[in-house]
């Protein structure tokens, strides 16, 4: 048996085993909507556009990565700044190992310490383990965006999923950069 799987921020250094697992979804699945893989050159950049206001964190074992996940910024607007849109990729030979809910789970907690109000998971359906994973940890549909995204030859629609984080104060404090 190998080493305990570490969760841990995003380096420079993990940008190609990033880009390498989200190739394989970009390529093979509708999971995403993106219909070019990102090299490691664009992984990073998108890594270095997230950090440090949001966190960026990779799953790592036997000095492998075996998924990341990340928020972002809902909307452009102010009046958005306290609610995140999450995302978690496993390599696809790591499939129900636990990693996914590892990394959410670390993902989510973090983001309720940073002072964020609600996180909101967009689920291309079907996608019964993605829908799994999101309700596990207390997400809740609260809409569905239909036949917006076009491949793979078909009209797709995307889940909305709503977490909530904290208990919406009526003068909430700045929520607090990741690193």
């Amino acid at each position: 048996m190998g080493e305990a799987l570490n969760v841990r921020p995003a380096a420079a250094a993990d940008a190609a085993a990033i880009a390498a697992i989200y190739a394989h979804y970009v390529d093979h699945s509708v999971i995403t909507f993106e219909l070019t893989p990102p090299d490691a050159a664009e992984i990073l950049s998108r890594i270095g556009h997230i950090l440090p206001r949001y966190p960026f964190l990779v799953a790592e074992q036997d000095g492998r990565i075996m998924g990341y996940a990340y928020a972002g910024k809902l909307y452009e607007r102010a009046a958005y700044r306290w609610a995140v849109e999450t995302t978690v990729y496993v390599a696809p030979d790591r499939h129900r190992q636990g990693i996914g809910q590892t990394l959410y789970a670390t993902l989510i907690a973090t983001l309720a310490q940073q002072g964020f109000q609600t996180a909101f998971g967009k689920i291309t359906l079907p996608n019964p383990a993605s829908v799994a994973l999101h309700e596990t940890f207390g997400f809740i549909r609260c809409g569905v965006l239909s036949r917006v995204g076009y491949k793979h030859g078909g009209w797709h629609d995307v889940g909305l999923y709503q977490l909530e984080l904290g208990t919406r104060p009526a003068r909430p404090e700045e929520t607090r950069p990741f690193v």
